[in-house]
């Protein structure tokens, strides 16, 4: 499953403006207590995407790889055969 995040759409302004202005720390993981797309800032980590209105993530099934393309995020789901 992939997931399309685009900067003007889907992501809020002030957030949009620390990531084109190249201000978030370590680049994005996913944080499945949260059930977001996270990053950090000053050593805190910071919700840059929050999933629950759409899906619940679990670790136990899947695994990801993130792409950052500048103006979108893409976020790629891969199953983990059990």
């Amino acid at each position: 499953m992939q997931v399309v995040l685009t900067l003007s759409k889907d992501i809020a302004p002030h957030i949009a403006e620390l990531i084109l202005g190249g201000k978030l720390e370590g680049g994005y993981s996913i944080d499945y207590a949260l059930n977001s797309l996270v990053s950090y800032l000053n050593g805190k980590e910071i919700v840059i995407y929050n999933f629950s209105k759409a899906f619940w993530l679990d670790n136990r099934w899947s695994g990801y790889k993130i792409d950052d393309y500048g103006t979108k995020i893409v976020i790629n789901f891969i199953y983990n055969k059990v």
